[in-house]
């Protein structure tokens, strides 16, 4: 298994400076996609990357294409340089990074399953997320008619790049904040295996999110409408894997 940090980021230099530093001391290779921040906050992650993470691989987007379109742009290019697999944390600095370890031995463990953290909060997390994550949690578990995804939004994950690319290149996923849970749906309904690792999300006092209240959740009501549109599709199939246990994997 030959792995990899997939980091995408934008225009949280702050919180990703402290994070940085705990990956590097992992000794994993990084791949950071910066995903249309202004130039002045590019130029400072460049140079960030180039004291203190020597070897980074730095991707731009030259405009901002969404949480989504920049774990795309890093997975492709994790398989493209011969990665197996790819560990994804957010430059946000919510996630333990101390967990990261604990992942890739679960990944090394089942290469074959998606590892997905599965969030454990303090009492700082913001009411509104909390209930909106199980509000997302219900329709994953309608549009798979089984309760097999756990954690929906959890950005900490690994992924085994050949089925998961494969998975991307298939289907229409969502390049924003919808990509997180569209994935996991569609790798229930190709029969990619999910395993779940408890990891700690801080909410830290001072951070940013880039959450858009309006536009975010208009696209993932309308990743819910498709995915409930194509849970129909596929009603037979998902009835017949209720009823019959594991299945060989199905097009997404």
């Amino acid at each position: 298994m030959l792995s990899c940090i997939v980091i995408p980021h934008f225009d949280h230099l702050g919180q990703f400076r402290p994070l940085l530093r705990q990956l590097v001391e992992l000794h994993l290779p990084l791949i950071v996609v910066d995903d249309g921040s202004p130039d002045g906050v590019f130029e400072a992650l460049q140079s960030l990357l180039e004291s203190e993470a020597p070897g980074t691989t730095l991707i731009r987007h030259e405009l901002n294409l969404g949480k989504g379109g920049a774990m795309i742009t890093g997975l492709k290019a994790a398989r493209s340089s011969g990665f197996t697999h790819a560990l994804q944390i957010d430059a946000d600095g919510q996630h333990d990074a101390g967990s990261l370890p604990d992942l890739l031995r679960e990944a090394g463990r089942y290469p074959d399953h998606i590892v997905c953290g599965q969030a454990v909060f303090g009492q700082q997390v913001p009411g509104l997320r909390y209930y909106a994550r199980y509000l997302t949690l219900y329709f994953c578990w309608l549009e798979t008619l089984s309760t097999k995804i756990r954690d929906a939004l959890c950005g900490f994950r690994a992924y085994p790049l050949d089925q998961v690319v494969e998975l991307i290149d298939a289907s229409r996923v969502g390049t924003r904040m919808a990509f997180d849970p569209e994935i996991l749906v569609r790798a229930c309904w190709a029969g990619i295996p999910i395993k779940y690792l408890p990891v700690n999300v801080l909410y830290p006092q001072g951070g940013r999110s880039h959450f858009r209240y309006f536009r975010d959740n208009v696209e993932i009501s309308w990743m819910h409408t498709r995915l409930v549109f194509g849970m129909l599709i596929r009603l037979p199939r998902l009835l017949r894997r209720r009823s019959s246990g594991p299945a060989a994997r199905q097009t997404p």
